[in-house]
């Protein structure tokens, strides 16, 4: 299975590194004024391949300015919903900057500042400890979902191999 897997990845990234290639080679010098936008459900976000594979040929600093990662609750999105939701992160951003001087700032969750005060004051009038993640500032280019190290195997790789005599 495991071998099976590493192949359907490996099919699956030379695919879109070709396409994407040709999409560049066909834009030429306007490939520095292209967007583009991926869906994912939760469960690919970190390890989304199109997206992973557009951020090798955009660059960290486009990630989250030109490079968008659109959570979905769809495991498909058409492309006139993705032209939809990528049309209103570009037009909310000016929103963004004549309202608030920044143009990154509609992109994140505007209460999100004033309700980590607000759950570390209730989380201390319950006794609770505060768990949240790092705040992260408008306009950042790191990777679109955080990374917190834990415990276990992070790839199939990292998993023990099967005991002699099961099924592989």
């Amino acid at each position: 299975m495991k071998k099976n897997i590493a192949w359907a990845a490996g099919l699956q990234v030379s695919h879109w590194v070709n396409v994407v290639a040709e999409w560049k080679k066909l834009l030429g010098g306007d490939w520095n004024k292209t967007y583009a936008a991926s869906n994912t459900i939760y469960v690919t976000r970190q390890n989304n391949i199109l997206f992973s594979v557009l951020a090798q040929f955009f660059g960290p600093e486009a990630i989250n300015s030109r490079l968008i990662l659109v959570e979905t609750i769809s495991f498909t999105t058409t492309p006139e919903d993705m032209l939809e939701l990528l049309t209103r992160i570009v037009a909310d951003r000016s929103v963004g900057a004549v309202f608030f001087g920044n143009y990154y700032l509609m992109d994140y969750e505007l209460m999100g500042g004033d309700a980590r005060k607000a759950i570390v004051a209730e989380s201390t009038k319950y006794g609770l400890k505060p768990s949240l993640p790092p705040a992260v500032p408008f306009g950042s280019h790191q990777w679109p979902a955080l990374i917190t190290p834990g415990i276990g195997p992070a790839s199939l790789d990292d998993l023990p191999e099967p005991i002699s005599g099961r099924a592989q």
